[in-house]
């Protein structure tokens, strides 16, 4: 580097430093700048999963039903496994290759758009598949297994692809903590409405008992293709990937250059009482040597390389105590909190998918004969109820850090467990002239379900880490266990005339959903868990130096 280049970088690096012209108690997020998103960008990546949101809500929560009772296919349970298999397939496989993609939109975007136009031709087609078979030569039985077992695997498959590429946009858009947690908590909200908005669609049309049950099922697939395309039109105008790709990498090289000349004391006189924070002097350990400069919790940058390297420490999660994600297989934790997750999540997708028949057969709201294969009628029941539980839930969740101060985390894990069991015991009783309890009953198992979800996450994250591509290992694991055990799950509950028959149904939604969520709080109490550094990452508005706001 000539002397004029090196004057000229150490002048930027001046002027990167220099005093702030707002107030000095003002949260590092405004001191510095992280990103080039603008306001509507945030609004349009928070929107980009929009399509998928609605998707999964209509799968657990009606498909097996539409296929089993409305349509009346012997093969529905082979939809549900051939689309559970392909997703777990799927999502390790299109990260995989999605990091080695490089297009001129980008890495992420392609796979992303093609994901959307996966989703679109594949998802109409299960639920409108006696419209384009009928009255032609494919409508035979041979054909319709395949037509009910490759759509859905290929459903999945571009679900995957959506889902893989518009969440790992987020660490390249900004290199901000704080920003990549309001992306990610937007995207959050957005995932809300989007099941909201299937509950209502399907409570308007469920209203009129008049309604052909396969006719509102296909209106409903097609508002939710229609409102999701115009989300990810809106997506794919606003996140332009390459630019905002670019603009992260500049502003976490010059952050990064910040910090390095702070360490070795390169720094403006206003600047150096201000540097000299305690904040950002507590965070220094002294074994790091004067030539390597931290730049979060684990992590540290060589000096003279620019190199990346781990802080081997004991302390905090599991997760940092493994270099190599082939040392997982040899760590017992990682075994239990993969039944963990594994059996919170059987928990909440079999008991949303068996209630629809729960409500049908066992409840009967409808004053037609539930096994009268003439003329089945979807009461409004069927959106009343699962709303009411999801709302609870939802409600429960943003209400979880009050009770995870106040009790901890397995006494709170504990509640939720107890009140799965009352719920689903009182399921046993229910009946037809009981069967308006069951608006009593819904809500309580939505909090159950967003107590045990959440913090068996958690837990894991306490335990496990989510640091680095170790992290993303365990979790990748985590969800090809979750989608495989749920695929299989909701086969044997629903293969052959198992749904054609009460009281295996009532046995089904009670014990399966009831069991999980028992063993998986037995595996989580019985262990010894380490105090890991979640709850310092989760307050992000906590954060007051550089360091602790720049992500790694």
């Amino acid at each position: 580097m000539s002397g004029n280049q090196q004057s000229q970088s150490q002048s930027s690096i001046s002027d990167w430093n220099k005093e702030p012209l707002i107030a000095k108690e003002a949260p590092v997020t405004e001191r510095y700048k992280f990103d080039d998103l603008k306001q509507i960008q945030f609004w349009g990546y928070s929107v980009g999963h929009v399509l998928n949101d609605l998707c999964a809500a209509c799968w657990f929560n009606y498909l097996l039903f539409y296929l089993k009772l409305v349509i009346k296919i012997d093969y529905g349970s082979y939809a549900m496994l051939s689309g559970q298999v392909a997703d777990a397939i799927g999502t390790p496989t299109v990260g995989y290759y999605s990091d080695k993609t490089n297009t001129r939109i980008g890495k992420r975007i392609p796979w992303y758009i093609g994901g959307y136009m996966v989703v679109v031709i594949s998802f109409l087609p299960v639920w409108n598949g006696p419209y384009l078979l009928n009255g032609t030569s494919l409508n035979t039985d041979n054909f319709k297994m395949f037509y009910y077992i490759f759509f859905p695997a290929v459903f999945n498959l571009g679900w995957a692809s959506l889902q893989i590429s518009h969440m790992s946009l987020v660490p390249s858009l900004t290199c901000g903590r704080s920003r990549r947690d309001k992306l990610n908590s937007m995207r959050n909200t957005f995932q809300f409405i989007a099941v909201l908005t299937v509950y209502i669609i399907a409570l308007f049309l469920f209203q009129n008992q008049d309604t052909d049950p396969q006719i509102a099922f296909q209106y409903i697939s097609v508002i939710c293709v229609i409102i999701g395309t115009c989300t990810s039109v809106f997506f794919l105008i606003e996140i332009k990937e390459v630019q905002l790709t670019q603009s992260c990498r500049k502003y976490a090289k010059k952050l990064t250059a910040i910090l390095k000349d702070r360490e070795n004391g390169i720094v403006s006189p206003q600047n150096k009482a201000k540097i000299q924070d305690s904040s950002i002097e507590e965070s220094q350990p002294t074994s790091i040597q004067e030539s390597q400069v931290r730049i979060s919790e684990y992590e540290f940058l060589k000096n003279s390389e620019d190199v990346l390297v781990k802080e081997k420490t004991n302390k905090g999660s599991l997760g940092e105590e493994v270099t190599n994600w082939t040392q997982w297989f040899k760590q017992l934790p990682f075994y239990r909190y993969g039944f963990v997750y594994m059996l919170v999540r059987l928990y909440c997708n079999v008991s949303s998918t068996m209630i629809a028949f729960y409500i049908q057969k066992v409840l009967v709201f409808t004053d037609t004969d539930p096994n009268d294969e003439e003329k089945l009628q979807v009461p409004i029941e069927q959106a009343l109820i699962p709303l009411s539980l999801y709302i609870m839930s939802v409600f429960t969740s943003a209400s979880l850090g009050f009770f995870y101060n106040k009790l901890g985390k397995k006494i709170t894990l504990t509640i939720g467990m107890v009140l799965c069991l009352a719920s689903s015991a009182s399921l046993m009783f229910l009946n037809h002239d009981l069967r308006y309890v069951m608006y009593g009953v819904a809500p309580v198992i939505g909090i159950a379900q967003a107590i045990t979800l959440n913090t068996g996450i958690t837990l894991i994250s306490d335990v496990i880490g989510l640091k680095g591509s170790s992290g993303a290992f365990v979790f990748g694991s985590y969800s090809f266990l979750d989608k495989i055990s749920t695929g299989i799950a909701l086969f044997l509950c629903s293969n052959g005339s198992v749904l054609d028959n009460i009281e295996l149904i009532r046995w089904i939604t009670v014990l399966v959903p009831s069991i999980s969520c028992f063993f998986g709080w037995l595996l989580v109490v019985t262990a010894q868990t380490k105090k890991g550094d979640v709850d310092k990452d989760s307050k992000a508005g906590q954060r007051k130096s550089l360091q602790d706001e720049l992500a790694s």
